[in-house]
């Protein structure tokens, strides 16, 4: 596991000095995902075929919203005229093809089942080898009166989805947050994202326009101005050592005064070496070890079997903290 992810849950130890704007709908566009400008096509024309000089933009995601119930709508670019292939793994699981202006829309003819999905996208272009997306989208979709904890709720059960590289590091981009709770904050953390080697990479939301500084434990990380879609991105320089820490990001105005305030823990783990990748869990806000032991082993009493694997992480099975690393045995 070369790359652990944690979503900031909103809520934990979050200090909020104001409330300002509501969430903006509009997803961000990734920053490695260029997007390609094409000659003008008239109506009822058929575009140009791409020539050896031209360079061919991977196809994209840029939205994706799935409902309580699982019906899902998926929208993003690729080369006008050409087929986009909503990929899991090796298999299709749907088609679309690119309009003049290079937008495709795919909605699944029915709801997705609740469980973890990692879909892709492969483009292809008559005479030309197919081209996959530079990002991958991860879903995580809850039972039906479930959160994606596997916490009974009365609300609607909301699915997470998130954009991630499709290989090395970068940032992770929420698409859709698994719940609402953060709405009305004019300031949050939503990704905090690192590597084995330490580097971080953390995405939030504020007011377009907004100067973000961020801070690890009062030392300044670096600063960011949120764009027009209200998100900001901060990839430091420096590389954490593994340990707990404060994750903190103040929002200033123009005079330097603080106006609102977010505050996160954040532990970042020691690396893990000569496991397979079906061997470690990292742990994400919200679980439990009842509910790893349920999606691990199939059944929620089996959380002893990781309880005495990893009891010198865990002094009290009801505790177990965001970041965390633990081994997965094998049982029978």
């Amino acid at each position: 596991m070369n790359r652990p992810l944690i979503i900031a849950a909103v809520g934990v130890l979050v200090v909020v000095l104001a409330i300002g704007l509501n969430y903006f709908s509009k997803q961000p566009k990734a920053p490695d995902e260029s997007v390609s400008v094409e000659p003008p096509v008239t109506a009822g024309s058929t575009p140009a075929e791409p020539t050896a000089t031209q360079s061919v933009q991977p196809p994209t995601f840029d939205v994706v919203r799935v409902g309580p119930l699982g019906d899902t709508v998926m929208a993003g670019r690729a080369e006008p005229g050409s087929k986009v292939f909503i990929m899991e793994g090796d298999t299709s699981i749907g088609e679309v093809i690119a309009d003049e202006r290079g937008e495709w829309v795919f909605v699944p003819e029915t709801p997705l089942p609740p469980g973890t999905r990692r879909l892709g996208l492969e483009m292809r272009i008559e005479g030309r080898p197919p081209v996959q997306s530079d990002r991958l989208v991860e879903m995580i979709l809850p039972e039906r009166g479930k959160d994606i904890a596997g916490r009974p709720t009365t609300g609607a059960s909301q699915a997470l989805v998130r954009k991630v590289p499709r290989r090395g590091f970068g940032p992770t981009h929420v698409m859709q947050m698994p719940s609402e709770m953060g709405d009305a904050l004019a300031l949050s953390i939503d990704v905090i994202d690192y590597d084995d080697a330490g580097r971080l990479s953390i995405g939030g939301k504020a007011p377009p326009g907004s100067t973000i500084q961020l801070y690890l434990n009062n030392d300044l990380l670096g600063r960011a101005i949120t764009g027009p879609d209200g998100r900001w991105w901060i990839t430091p320089e420096r590389r954490v050592e593994p340990n707990v820490y404060t994750l903190r990001a103040d929002q200033i105005d123009d005079e330097g005064k603080v106006v609102a305030r977010v505050a996160i823990p954040f532990a970042r783990s020691e690396p893990l070496a000569g496991l397979g990748e079906d061997t470690v869990v990292v742990v994400q806000p919200g679980n439990s070890l009842w509910w790893i032991a349920r999606n691990t082993y199939g059944s929620g009493p089996a959380y002893t079997v990781i309880y005495e694997a990893n009891r010198d992480q865990i002094k009290d099975p009801d505790l177990i903290y965001p970041g965390q690393v633990f081994a997965l045995p094998a049982t029978n």
